[in-house]
């Protein structure tokens, strides 16, 4: 497994006038190895500026020394819109980054009810293809409906239709959609088109993202599940431990992931 950390914990519940430049911000990830992917965003906040000119070529080449780069939809673009998923899509490639993780109300299907519109989906995923970015859609809590529907429109083969899975493991643990092994039944049933992990725990009831290990996540039992399905992939630290810096968060989650034999 590839391992990372996602940049979101340097401006999540930050105060604005702390808050480092993107590029700042991956280079402070690989301050604490050298060796570690980055997950970004391509804005700092909810209805920030799409990041331009100069602290776009300085991100360029920040992401360029990390082992891999996946991008996150922006929370703003949390809706359907193409023209936006389209413009996600090109800062994903701009930075070489290999996959674009989004949620499913990105695609227009927010609720059971909704009825996507499956063609222009399927445009866009050949869209991201035609790009060398591959889509990745992120479990929320209780979304197995949702993921199963985009499958069952789309196709459940990734290398045929570019769209895999994001297994978020908080996600997974806060949802009672899988049974009382909620996290092994999500990564089981989605081995196929697993794409890429995020790895951060909480107490089963709100999405704390706490550091791995504060939580009730069994994360041995999530380690063996992951090495009998084989997986490979990237997975990205999303940590904001409270009370905790940015850099020591880092640190803590990698300083976990070695004692665990991630």
């Amino acid at each position: 497994m590839q391992l990372g950390h996602s940049i979101l914990g340097f401006y999540y519940q930050q105060d604005p006038r702390s808050w480092p430049t993107l590029p700042e911000a991956v280079r402070a990830v690989l301050s604490v190895d050298a060796g570690l992917g980055v997950e970004v965003g391509d804005a700092k906040a909810l209805h920030g500026a799409a990041v331009a000119g100069a602290e776009l070529a300085a991100l360029i080449d920040a992401c360029a020394d990390a082992a891999f780069t996946v991008v996150h939809t922006r929370t703003g673009f949390w809706n359907w819109n193409p023209t936006n998923l389209r413009q996600e899509i090109d800062f994903a490639q701009t930075l070489g980054a290999r996959t674009l993780v989004l949620h499913s109300e990105s695609l227009g299907l927010a609720v059971e009810d909704d009825r996507p519109d499956w063609p222009e989906i399927a445009r866009i995923t050949q869209y991201a293809a035609d790009r060398n970015v591959r889509l990745a859609l992120e479990n929320l809590q209780d979304t197995i409906w949702a993921l199963d529907r985009v499958l069952e429109e789309i196709g459940d083969d990734p290398e045929r239709t570019n769209l895999g899975i994001c297994i978020d493991i908080g996600h997974a643990h806060q949802s009672e959609d899988a049974g009382r092994d909620s996290v092994t039944n999500y990564l089981e049933r989605y081995a196929a088109q697993l794409a890429h992990l995020h790895l951060h725990d909480n107490r089963g009831e709100t999405d704390d993202h706490f550091l791995p290990g504060e939580g009730t996540v069994d994360w041995p039992h999530v380690l063996k599940v992951l090495l009998r399905l084989g997986y490979s992939g990237t997975a990205a630290f999303e940590v904001r431990q409270p009370g905790i810096s940015s850099l020591e968060n880092i640190r803590r989650a990698l300083a976990f992931y070695r004692h665990e034999g991630f």
